[in-house]
């Protein structure tokens, strides 16, 4: 079962929302396998109201090395770096319009297999509305 705690609640006036997350506790091997870090993202955002402009994927060198991924949404952006040898995955994604990365984040760490994942938003743009 996931454990989800998020720290903050998005504010309806900002021009965006930005969340980060530390999703833990994912099988190593995983975190290793850009095809399945990537497919899972995607069906999330996708899922979730978001619309896919772009993506990259990066294996770093080495067997046992991590993950670096990232997509050009209509929304803005999200991105990922995985740490295979901490079961750990680094999460952030941008939104500027309604679809929720919060959301995102719930589905994708239950995609994965997380254990838990904490969350913390940045509300963007808050000055020149």
């Amino acid at each position: 079962m996931v454990e989800i705690i998020e720290l903050n609640k998005p504010n309806k006036n900002a021009i965006g929302i930005h969340c980060v997350a530390d999703i833990k506790g994912v099988e190593e091997e995983k975190l290793k396998d850009p095809i399945f870090l990537m497919d899972n993202l995607r069906v999330s955002l996708e899922k979730n109201a978001f619309t896919i402009l772009d993506e990259k994927v990066l294996k770093f060198p080495g067997i046992n090395s991590g993950v670096t991924g990232f997509f050009v949404l209509t929304e803005s952006h999200a991105a990922f770096h995985s740490y295979p040898e901490y079961n750990y995955l680094g999460v952030d994604i941008f939104s500027c319009g309604p679809a929720n990365p919060f959301d995102v984040i719930k589905s994708f760490s239950k995609l994965i297999n997380a254990r838990n994942f904490f969350t913390e938003s940045i509300e963007r743009g808050l000055d020149i509305k």
